[in-house]
């Protein structure tokens, strides 16, 4: 678990290494293409990987790419998704989703907020949310890891403030509850690898038919 806004290195590591399912693999991948911070990371985490394989030599890393050489290849290259100002989602949801954000199946979850399962397999969900502002969702743990990727607003989360182009790293330890703030509606979308755990009554019995 990572307690900034960004990732944790390790999933720099298992990113660099192909091992991550795909709802991981596509939000680390969206998140790479607006933080050039985190793209230094993948770029350390390479190189440990190359020095592993090479028998400890350090491998040459003057070729290297981001595995999707149209997205953040460059440090300063500008997304137009993941600037604060974004009103169009437009482009992130043709390179990541492939279908229109009004084109998705919701489902009521709440008073103001709204759910979409982009994929149901039991160990790796992506799920986008919808709040409107000011929603204070559901007090939750996780068994198994979270990350959550803000396409649209910003919410907070403890003391920490998760704005467009955040990730918010969660795990079995953590337990958490997303305040939107009062000024945007906000969209976000996570990756789950397991079952979520709600402190609230009324969501442990809404939760098999939402399917979280």
């Amino acid at each position: 678990m990572s307690t900034s806004n960004h990732p944790d290195q390790a999933w720099f590591v298992s990113y660099a290494a192909g091992s991550l399912t795909p709802s991981f693999n596509l939000l680390l991948q969206a998140h790479l293409a607006v933080c050039s911070q985190c793209r230094c990371g993948l770029k350390k985490a390479d190189e440990i990987g190359a020095q592993f394989m090479f028998g400890g030599e350090e491998a040459p890393m003057d070729n290297f790419e981001m595995p999707n050489p149209q997205l953040g290849v460059n440090q300063n290259e500008s997304i137009e998704w993941g600037k604060d100002e974004v009103t169009d989602l437009s482009q992130f949801f043709d390179h990541y989703i492939g279908t229109h954000l009004d084109g998705l199946q919701w489902m009521n979850a709440g008073k103001g907020l709204q759910l979409c399962k982009l994929s149901d397999s039991d160990d790796d969900k992506m799920l986008m949310l919808r709040a409107a502002p000011g929603t204070v969702l559901p007090k939750h743990r996780h068994n198994g890891s979270e990350l959550t990727l803000v396409l649209k607003g910003a919410y907070f989360c403890e003391d920490a403030l998760f704005k467009v182009g955040d990730i918010e790293d969660a795990d079995d330890t953590t337990l958490h509850q997303p305040v939107v703030t009062n000024d945007s509606e906000c969209i976000c979308v996570a990756a789950v690898d397991g079952p979520l755990r709600f402190s609230g009554l009324l969501q442990r019995v809404a939760q098999p038919f939402l399917g979280i």
